[in-house]
């Protein structure tokens, strides 16, 4: 099964910009999961689209999931972005997965090192 997000609908505005905002879009993208629903985004009339909202919607679920769990519950329809739009959301994704993975090696490297294993 899938659902077709329209962001613009889902925040009621268009412009993503707010933290808060990107939060209704990451509950929606984790409760679509726990249905076994993969969400398709479509930024379609989203005027101003910032990292923060990003990191927020989408980086933040790199925390919780792995690339190939997030790869095959969301998908983005990149013909609802503009170029700079794109490049955004690629830096967002980019950055959390680096910095999400860095996080769970350290944390492996630590009960490797320490014994800790919570």
């Amino acid at each position: 099964m899938e659902e077709r997000i329209y962001i613009n609908k889902l925040i009621d505005s268009d412009l993503a910009v707010s933290s808060e905002k990107a939060s209704i879009v990451f509950s929606k993208i984790q409760e679509n999961m726990k249905a076994n629903t993969t969400t398709i985004l479509d930024f379609s009339g989203i005027k101003s689209l910032t990292t923060a909202f990003l990191n927020v919607a989408i980086g933040e679920l790199y925390r919780y999931e792995k690339k190939e769990t997030l790869n095959q519950y969301i998908s983005i329809d990149v013909d609802t972005l503009s170029k700079l739009q794109f490049n955004k959301v690629k830096l967002v994704m980019d950055n959390s997965r680096t910095k999400y993975n860095s996080d769970l090696k350290k944390k492996i490297d630590e009960v490797t090192l320490h014994g800790e294993t919570d």
